[in-house]
């Protein structure tokens, strides 16, 4: 769409404390699993750069060093997170290199078994906050709990999310939010409170768009989400 400024930045947050994997994690990063030889970071990275995103930034925390490593490595800038405060807090560290303008983030315990979804996401992107989504389907989805559902959607328009309820298991069948998302100025303005009242707000405005896409992904940021994306790869 003409006059729609495409998003060329992205942010990888990394810098949770990963308590759920701490016993597993490698050196305290639950990002630095690998899964068929690929580290769970590294993977994210790729997919940014096949897309075309032109300038990768990770919120590390000063106590992962090895994420630090890392990213010199692979010429991936790095700013800290001083405090695990969580994802919007997270992607506010970057906030001088991206201002205003919108920014792929993407979260890198998630293993998309196929296609490229941040292409897709960008592909799809006019100018609204755009959210990948994904219909919730067995066995992968039985990993997970009940957050990130869409109640209702109206053509490719989320109007509806569900408030998150980690007590139960995601409902097969449903929409979820699945890890890539591209946030702009108008999300920005309204996330203070963390993320979900933003969106819900947005989703209310009709201001917030949905990329469906087709995949199976996986929730390795679980110790039975892990075990299972092993699993595929060793059969």
């Amino acid at each position: 769409m003409a006059g729609v400024e495409s998003p060329s930045l992205a942010v990888i947050p990394a810098a949770g404390l990963g308590s759920r994997m701490a016993e597993i994690a490698v050196d305290g990063c639950k990002e630095l699993l690998e899964i068929d030889g690929i580290t769970m970071l590294e993977r994210t990275i790729r997919e940014l750069e096949d897309a075309g995103i032109q300038r990768i930034i990770v919120i590390s925390s000063p106590s992962k060093q090895s994420i630090d490593e890392a990213c010199h490595l692979r010429g991936i800038e790095v700013v800290h997170q001083q405090e695990p405060n969580g994802l919007v807090d997270a992607v506010l560290c970057a906030k001088e290199y991206y201002g205003n303008s919108p920014i792929v983030v993407a979260l890198p315990d998630v293993l998309i078994t196929s296609s490229n979804v941040t292409h897709d996401l960008i592909q799809a992107y006019r100018g609204n906050t755009i959210l990948a989504t994904v219909e919730a389907a067995t066995p992968w989805c039985d990993f997970l709990c009940d957050t990130g559902r869409v109640i209702k959607m109206e053509e490719q328009q989320i109007r509806v999310l569900a408030e998150k309820n980690k007590n139960e298991k995601f409902p097969v069948g449903e929409i979820r939010i699945m890890g890539r998302y591209i946030w702009n100025s108008e999300f920005m303005n309204r996330c203070q409170d963390g993320e979900i009242p933003a969106l819900q707000e947005l989703a209310e405005l009709g201001m917030l768009d949905a990329c469906n896409v087709i995949t199976e992904y996986i929730d390795v940021g679980l110790p039975d989400g892990y075990s299972y994306a092993q699993s595929l790869f060793n059969q």
